[in-house]
């Protein structure tokens, strides 16, 4: 049986989406990459079929005050869910999986405007003041109809971008309804700092987490509490620490997921690794990089799943 659905994205583009197939699992290991500078004013990302992680960068630092202009391209930090509501039914979790790619971001402060790209789209999303509904020092949200784009600066040297697009006409198999996915993806200042790690440096935060069962899971219905990751010195530098998710099944809390990150940081400041849940037979795989000038904040994307019930766990995590 053919488990292929496509759904068109707000420039007209085809996704494939294939249900229960992560399509972005073996493109996990690629380190995520990301820079900034004044120099490159339209964001130009690679597509997805990039054949290698485009290299980690040595120079640029994107300021990310929201009263400022700037622009930054990353690798490999992306990912899309998408939720589906049948006709006359309620809404819940598709699929999701990780994109392999470049994604590009140029804000222009005054007049406020933004212009974003995500790795499988042939073109960017604009947003201008008239499509700013809110707005603070660490985030601003717009609305241009069905198309909303959220940009959180969590601390300061990570900045997560949200796209969301709703009431999609899709066919879920042979039942007519409407898809709204969510694109994630982040920008932040590569660390280049190479000096020798010489005691534990510890990062704090939220991670954000979605998925579910296809079909069956609710929106919103993942969780994960606030967690730290440590980097231990040694021969080999190694971060580790652990992501436990929970589902809100009937108002009760239910553990679903418990995922234990640990690799050795390279040389360039990134890493990768693979996860393993025997408990709830869940498999995936991560990726990560230290950001800021003194590897001041951490930027995780991880996936984990199980194939053989579609069920999925995705997220990423920035520390601090």
């Amino acid at each position: 049986m053919d488990t292929s659905q496509t759904f068109r994205n707000r420039t007209g583009n085809s996704v494939i989406r294939k249900i229960g197939l992560l399509i972005g699992v073996a493109a996990c290991g690629a380190l995520v990459t990301s820079c900034g500078s004044d120099d490159t004013p339209t964001p130009t990302p690679t597509g997805t079929d990039t054949a290698t992680p485009t290299p980690t960068p040595t120079s640029g630092v994107a300021n990310f005050d929201f009263t400022a202009d700037f622009d930054a391209t990353s690798a490999n930090t992306s990912a899309i869910v998408a939720y589906f509501t049948p006709e006359g039914g309620a809404e819940f979790f598709n699929d999701a999986t990780r994109i392999n790619g470049n994604s590009g971001i140029e804000y222009i402060a005054t007049p406020n405007s933004v212009t974003i790209r995500f790795p499988e789209q042939s073109a960017s999303s604009v947003f201008d003041e008239d499509d700013l509904q809110s707005n603070s020092a660490t985030e601003r949200v717009y609305q241009d109809g069905d198309v909303g784009l959220t940009l959180e600066l969590p601390f300061t040297y990570i900045l997560r971008a949200t796209l969301e697009t709703d009431n999609q006409d899709f066919t879920r198999d042979t039942v007519d309804g409407t898809l709204r996915s969510e694109r994630v993806t982040a920008f932040f200042s590569t660390s280049t700092d190479d000096t020798d790690i010489t005691s534990s440096i510890t990062y704090t935060g939220d991670p954000l987490i979605v998925g579910g069962e296809e079909g069956v899971t609710a929106p919103n219905a993942l969780s994960a509490p606030q967690v730290t990751f440590t980097i231990t010195p040694g021969s080999d530098d190694v971060i580790s620490g652990t992501i436990t998710i929970f589902e809100t099944v009937n108002g009760n809390q239910v553990q679903v997921a418990d995922l234990d990150f640990s690799a050795i940081v390279g040389e360039n400041n990134g890493f990768n690794g693979t996860l393993e849940d025997n408990a709830n037979d869940l498999e995936g795989e991560f990726a990560g990089a230290l950001a800021g000038p003194n590897r001041d904040e951490v930027f995780i994307t991880f996936v984990a799943f199980n194939a053989d019930d579609n069920r999925t766990v995705l997220g990423n995590f920035i520390g601090d």
